[in-house]
C-alpha cells in the first residue's frame, strides 16, 4: 500500500468517525435542554418529547414538546422577560439569567417540533 492510498483512507476514516460522533448527538445534548433543567423550568413544564417530566405534578403549564411548531425563538424570549402574553397571561416567572442564555435557551425551544 502507497503513502497516498493510506493516507486517503486514514482521511476517509476520520471523516466517518466524525460523521458518526455528530449523528449520535442528541437533543439532551444542546446547551438549551442544559438550561431548562438548570433553572428549573421542569417544576412547571414537561417536554415529553425529551423525556423531561414536571416535578411540580399540580402544575397546569403545558408540555412543550411542539412549542417550536408554534413559536419562535423571538416570541419565546420575549414571553420568558414578560414582554409578550399568551392568552392575555404573561408567563408566571421573568427571566433571571442572561441574555445569551435566554437566546440559547429559547432557540432550543423553537427547535421543539413534534407531532401531537
Amino acid at each position: 500500500m502507497t503513502h497516498n492510498t493510506l493516507a486517503k483512507k486514514l482521511f476517509l476514516l476520520t471523516v466517518l468517525a466524525l460523521f458518526a460522533f455528530v449523528l449520535s448527538a442528541k437533543a439532551e445534548d444542546a446547551p438549551g435542554k442544559k438550561l431548562f433543567l438548570d433553572n428549573k423550568c421542569n417544576t412547571c413544564h414537561s417536554i415529553d418529547s425529551q423525556g423531561i417530566a414536571k416535578t411540580m405534578a399540580s402544575s397546569k403549564a403545558p408540555d412543550l414538546s411542539n412549542v417550536g411548531s408554534e413559536r419562535n425563538a423571538e416570541w419565546i424570549s420575549k414571553y420568558l422577560m414578560k414582554e409578550e402574553t399568551l392568552k392575555d397571561k404573561k408567563h408566571m416567572k421573568a427571566w433571571a439569567g442572561t441574555k445569551e442564555d435566554l437566546e440559547t435557551l429559547s432557540k432550543w425551544l423553537e427547535t421543539l417540533k413534534t407531532k401531537k
